[in-house]
């Protein structure tokens, strides 16, 4: 395995064991259950160049932007929505 399969590993175990229970989050919040229960929810905090927004690019899988430097500086809110149409 080199350096490079890691990031594709991750992902790979991400979708296969996380994806699932992401999915029932979202199933319960499309019934109304987090009206009467509060649901997860991510929060991803850390130092600077710590991986922070490719943990979010690999759960979420929206490209975020790239370079040197303090790129997402701001806080980030990323709501997603499921479509079923589209494979995950």
């Amino acid at each position: 395995m080199s350096y490079e399969d890691g990031p594709r590993m991750f992902q790979d175990q991400l979708a296969e064991k996380v994806r699932p229970f992401i999915d029932l989050i979202d199933y319960m919040r499309s019934i109304g259950i987090d009206k009467e229960l509060p649901l997860p929810t991510i929060a991803v905090v850390g130092d600077q160049s710590s991986g922070k927004s490719s943990v979010l690019e690999t759960l979420s899988g929206v490209a975020l932007p790239r370079g040197t430097g303090i790129v997402t500086r701001c806080p980030l809110l990323l709501k997603l929505c499921n479509d079923r149409t589209v494979k995950w």
